[in-house]
């Protein structure tokens, strides 16, 4: 049962209320789409790791607009980051949106959308953060070529991760960077994520 409102619930995004939060873009490469099947697809805001949807929205042509509910907030843990990086204030709580997955409910198939300069060799990949009040990290990090620059505002934040010489800097997001699409991921996705599909973990289970 939990699966069959689960598939509903994913055919019916745009009929949910005023978000808090939308994420909005455009695939560059949407041929790569098609082994995903025919039919409807939807794009998911997740974390895989805890098993957390957090927003979807559908794909219109190349196009898409993912929301996360109103009134949602995430299970933020306290937020930790390596020697040598100074966190001001401190006391801060964040959530990662690690993944995005574009769905197709009918042929159970999914493949993650990347945010980035390039599909394959990317210098610049794009991540969104949760924050549960304005918290700024500075530094480099003790023994590693990572830096950070970077204010989280209360709420989603759109962070960018640039990587070039073997150096990484770690900021906020100043250019809206394109979506790829990668490779099929799985074509048995509820049973590949049974915990994202079963609806428990869900932005939108109480709606």
């Amino acid at each position: 049962m939990k699966r069959v409102l689960m598939t509903l619930l994913l055919g019916t995004v745009t009929l949910a209320p005023a978000a808090s939060f939308s994420l909005g873009g455009q695939l560059r490469n949407p041929a790569q789409a098609r082994p995903l099947g025919s039919g409807p697809l939807t794009v998911l805001l997740t974390n895989l790791g805890g098993g957390w949807l957090l927003g979807m929205g559908p794909l219109k042509g190349e196009r898409f607009n993912v929301v996360v509910p109103s009134g949602f907030r995430p299970p933020v843990q306290p937020l930790e980051v390596c020697d040598g990086v100074t966190v001001q204030p401190a006391g801060a709580r964040t959530y990662t949106a690690e993944t995005l997955l574009l769905f197709s409910a009918a042929s159970n198939a999914v493949a993650t959308l990347v945010q980035a300069d390039h599909p394959t060799v990317a210098t610049q990949r794009g991540q969104w953060v949760y924050s549960d009040r304005t918290v700024t990290l500075r530094g480099r990090c003790a023994g590693l070529n990572t830096y950070y620059d970077l204010t989280l505002r209360p709420g989603w934040t759109g962070v960018t991760t640039e990587s070039r010489d073997g150096r990484f800097d770690i900021r906020n997001a100043t250019v809206n960077l394109p979506y790829w699409v990668q490779p099929v991921l799985t074509r048995d996705a509820r049973a590949t994520f049974p915990t994202l599909f079963s609806g428990q973990r869900s932005a939108f289970r109480n709606r």
